[in-house]
C-alpha cells in the first residue's frame, strides 16, 4: 500500500523544529504570498503593514502539502489547505504522509484485518460444524456485525483476540513469511542470542515440526507459531526456542559449503537453555522447555541427564492451572499428553515403572481433529527442499498412542515393579488381550498403510512399530522360563518381531532413511534385532529376517541415524556385542561400529548414559522372579482363549536352538576362524 493513500491524523498546530524555515519569520526579499504584481512594502512602512506581512494561518501542521512545501509556506493542514484554495495551483492539494504515522496507520489496519480475519474463521467453524447453522444464515442476512455474532456463538470476543492466540490451521512448516507480521522481524524479540539469521531458524523448525513435533507433540503448534509472530510469550519463550532449535540441530544434514556449523548451534542453543531456565519456574513454557531439553539429551546420549529434566516437567504439571480459558487448556492437554507418553515410552525402553501423571487423558475425537487431521505434513530435510505434503493425521495418530501408551504403562507397572502381587498367566494374557484390540481397532487410515493410497507417514509408522515392540517386550521373558511350554508363543512372537522389522526396514528405511527416524525408535530396533538373533537365529522360509539380516540391518540403520545422532553410536556398539554373543559374523567391514573421533573405544559409562543402564537387553531374571509359579500351568489352562494354540502336526514349528546348541555353534565358528587363519 502506498504511503500516500493513507491520511494522516492532524491537528497538531505545533510547529516542527526538523525545518528552521518554518520556526523564523519570513525574509525581508520577496514575500511568496503577495498578490502578483504589488509592490513590496518599503521597510520604513508603519508596524501594522509589517504585521499583515507576518501573518501566518491560525493553525499550522507540521507537514505541510506538497504546493505549501515547494513554496516554503506555512500551512494550515486542512483539505484543500487555506493557501491552496484561496490561490490558483496548477496541481492538487496533496499532503504526503509522515512515515511514522504511516506504520501506524499500517499496524492499525493489519490488526484489524487479522481481527476481521479471526471472527470470520470462527464462524466458518461453526458452519462446518453444522453448529447453529439457521440461526447464523439468518443474523448474517440481518446484517448483524461479525463480532456481534462470534460473541452470541461463545466464541473469543474481540477484546480478548490481542492476548488468546486463535484457533489457527496447524501446519508442519513453517512458511518463510510466517515470522514477520507488518514488516518487524519475529526476532526482534530477541527469542534467541544465538542467531538472528532469520533463514536458520526457519530452516531448524521446518526440521523440528517435520520429524519430532508429529511424534512427541508437546505443545500446540498453532498457538506457538501465533505467539512467535506477534511476539507473545504467552505460548512462546526463548527457552522454548532454544530447545527447539537445538534439537533441530541433530537433524541438520551438513553439506559442503554449509555457511554455518549447526553441530556448534547445537550446542549454544543448548546451553543458552541451560544458563537461563529455572526449575521453580512453573510456566506452560518452561514445562514444555524440559521436555524438550528431554529429548535432546537423550540424542546426545546422556540419558541419566535427559531422564532429570522429564522428571522436572513432569512434576511440575500438577502446579499449572489450565482453567484459564480454551485455548489454554488445549495447550496443556497436548503437553500432558506429550509428557505421559515420553515417560511411558521412556520407561518401557529403560525397564522401569513410568510415573502416573494425575490428569485426564484425552481418548475422545474432538471438534478441530478433522481439520487438525486434513493439515498438511511436509516431507522437509533440507533447505529449498521441493518436499511433496500429505494430510498429517496428526490429531488420529495423538489420540491412537495415547491409548496405547496407557496399556504400556500398565505393561511397565506389572513387569518392573518390585511391589505388588505377583505377575500370573492371567495378567499377562489380560494385557496381550488389550494390545491386539487395541491394534484391531484402530481406525483404518493409520491401521491398513498396506492398502491404503498415500504414502505411510514416518510418524505413524513409529506408532506401529511401538506396538510390534510392546508385544515383544510383555511376552519375550517366557522364552527362556524354565518349564515354559514355549512352543505356544514362538509364532506369535515372531510374527510381531518380523511385522515390526518389515516396518522398520521395507517402509520407514525405505521411504526416509533412518536419518530422521526418533532417538526412541533406536531402542525398538535393538529390542527386535536381538530377538531374532538370540531366538530365531536361522529364522523360517519365506524371505523373512533370519539372526544374522536382523543384526545387519540394525546396524545400518544405526549409522544412518548415527550421521546426526550422537546416541546411536554406543546403541550400534552394544548391538554389535550382541552379535558377537551370537556368533554372527559381519560381511563387511564398514558395519562395525566406529567410534566418533575423538573418542576411541566406548568404554561403560558411554553405555551408561545412553539407556541409563549397561545393557539394553530385558532383565529377564528380575521379571522371572515376579512370576507365579503356576504360571506355566495356568498358560496351558488359559493361553486358547487369546489365540495361543498349541502347534499341529503338520504345522511348521520355528526352531529356538537351546543354550547348548548356541554354545556349540559359537564353537564351531570360532573353529572354522582358526581353521581359515
Amino acid at each position: 500500500m502506498s504511503f500516500r493513500k493513507i491520511r494522516p491524523s492532524f491537528g497538531d498546530s505545533s510547529v516542527s523544529t526538523s525545518n528552521p524555515s518554518q520556526s523564523t519569520s519570513e525574509s525581508t526579499g520577496s514575500d511568496p504570498r503577495r498578490v502578483r504584481g504589488e509592490k513590496e512594502p518599503a521597510e520604513s512602512s508603519n508596524s501594522s503593514l509589517s504585521s499583515k506581512r507576518r501573518r501566518v494561518p491560525e493553525s499550522v501542521t507540521r507537514n505541510a502539502c506538497l504546493n505549501c512545501k515547494k513554496a516554503r509556506a506555512k500551512c494550515d493542514g486542512k483539505k484543500p489547505c487555506k493557501r491552496c484554495a484561496t490561490r490558483v495551483e496548477t496541481s492538487e492539494c496533496i499532503y504526503e504522509i509522515h512515515i511514522k504515522h504511516a506504520k501506524e496507520e499500517l499496524v492499525k489496519q493489519i490488526k484489524d484485518l487479522r481481527a476481521k480475519d479471526h471472527m470470520t474463521e470462527q464462524i466458518l467453524q461453526a458452519l462446518s460444524t453444522d453448529e447453529q447453522v439457521p440461526e447464523i444464515l439468518e443474523r448474517l442476512r440481518n446484517g448483524e456485525t461479525y463480532e456481534s455474532i462470534v460473541e452470541w456463538l461463545g466464541r473469543a470476543p474481540m477484546d480478548d483476540f490481542e492476548t488468546l492466540s486463535p484457533r489457527l490451521s496447524q501446519h508442519s512448516t513453517f512458511e518463510p513469511s510466517d515470522h514477520e507480521m507488518g514488516g518487524v522481524s519475529a526476532t526482534n524479540l530477541k527469542w534467541t542470542s544465538v542467531t538472528s539469521n532469520t533463514a536458520v531458524l526457519d530452516h531448524l523448525f521446518q526440521l523440528y515440526f517435520a520429524w519430532i513435533h508429529p511424534v512427541h507433540t508437546l505443545f500446540s503448534e498453532g498457538h506457538f507459531v501465533d505467539s512467535y509472530k506477534r511476539q507473545s510469550e504467552k505460548y512462546c519463550s526463548s527457552n522454548l526456542v532454544n530447545a527447539i532449535c537445538a534439537m533441530a540441530c541433530y537433524l541438520h544434514s551438513a553439506a559442503e559449503g554449509d555457511d554455518f556449523d549447526f553441530d556448534q548451534f547445537g550446542t549454544e542453543f543448548s546451553d543458552a537453555v541451560r544458563s537461563d531456565i529455572d526449575a521453580d519456574d512453573k510456566s506452560i513454557t518452561t514445562i514444555q522447555a524440559f521436555a524438550v531439553m528431554f529429548l535432546v539429551d537423550c540424542a546426545r546420549g546422556n540419558g541419566l541427564r535427559a531422564s532429570s529434566y522429564l522428571r522436572v516437567a513432569t512434576s511440575s504439571l500438577s502446579t499449572v492451572d489450565y482453567h484459564q480459558n480454551e485455548w489454554f487448556a488445549e495447550v496443556w492437554k497436548n503437553t500432558v499428553r506429550g509428557v505421559r507418553n515420553l515417560n511411558v515410552e521412556w520407561a518401557q525402553m529403560t525397564f522401569q515403572v513410568p510415573p502416573t501423571i494425575s490428569a485426564a487423558v484425552y481418548y475422545d475425537v474432538e471438534e478441530n481433529d478433522e481439520e487438525i487431521d486434513a493439515a498438511k505434513w511436509y516431507f522437509y530435510r533440507y533447505v529449498n527442499d521441493q518436499c511433496p505434503a500429505w494430510p498429517g493425521l496428526l490429531a488420529t495418530t495423538n489420540r491412537e498412542k495415547s491409548k496405547l501408551t496407557a496399556i504400556i504403562q500398565d505393561v511397565a507397572t506389572l513387569m518392573y515393579a518390585h511391589y505388588g502381587p505377583q505377575v500370573s498367566a492371567h495378567h499377562l494374557l489380560q494385557q496381550y488381550g488389550r494390545l491386539v484390540a487395541w491394534r484391531e481397532e484402530l481406525p483404518s487410515v493409520i491401521g491398513n498403510i498396506e492398502n491404503n493410497n498415500s504414502q505411510a507417514l514416518p510418524h505413524v509408522l513409529s506408532l506401529l512399530i511401538l506396538y510390534s515392540n510392546t508385544v515383544i517386550h510383555l511376552l519375550r521373558p517366557l522364552l527362556d522360563l524354565e518349564g515354559f511350554p514355549s512352543p505356544l508363543i514362538e509364532e506369535i512372537i515372531w510374527n510381531h518381531a518380523q511385522q515390526g522389522l518389515f516396518l522398520l526396514d521395507e517402509h520407514y528405511r525405505t521411504q526416509y532413511t533412518c536419518r530422521y527416524q526418533p532417538v526412541l525408535q533406536m531402542f525398538s530396533i535393538l529390542h527386535l534385532s536381538d530377538l531374532v538373533a538370540r531366538f530365531f537365529p536361522g529364522g523360517v522360509e519365506g524371505g523373512s529376517k533370519d539372526g544374522p539380516d536382523a543384526i545387519q540391518f540394525g546396524i545400518e540403520a544405526l549409522i544412518q541415524s548415527r550421521t546426526g545422532f550422537p546416541v546411536a553410536g554406543p546403541l550400534q556398539e552394544m548391538l554389535r556385542r550382541t552379535a558377537q554373543d551370537c556368533s554372527i559374523r559381519f560381511p563387511l567391514n564398514e558395519l562395525v561400529a566406529i567410534p566418533i573421533p575423538p573418542k576411541g573405544v566406548y568404554r561403560i559409562d558411554d553405555l551408561i548414559d545412553a539407556c541409563t543402564r549397561p545393557s539394553y537387553i530385558q532383565p529377564v531374571n528380575e521379571i522371572h522372579s515376579r512370576y507365579l509359579q503356576s504360571l506355566s500351568a495356568d498358560w496351558l489352562a488359559e493361553g486358547a482363549a487369546f489365540g495361543f494354540l498349541e502347534p499341529g502336526s503338520g504345522a511348521k514349528r520355528l526352531r529356538i536352538p537351546s543354550a547348548e546348541e548356541r554354545g556349540a555353534q559359537s564353537l564351531m565358528q570360532i573353529r572354522n576362524l582358526l581353521n581359515r587363519n
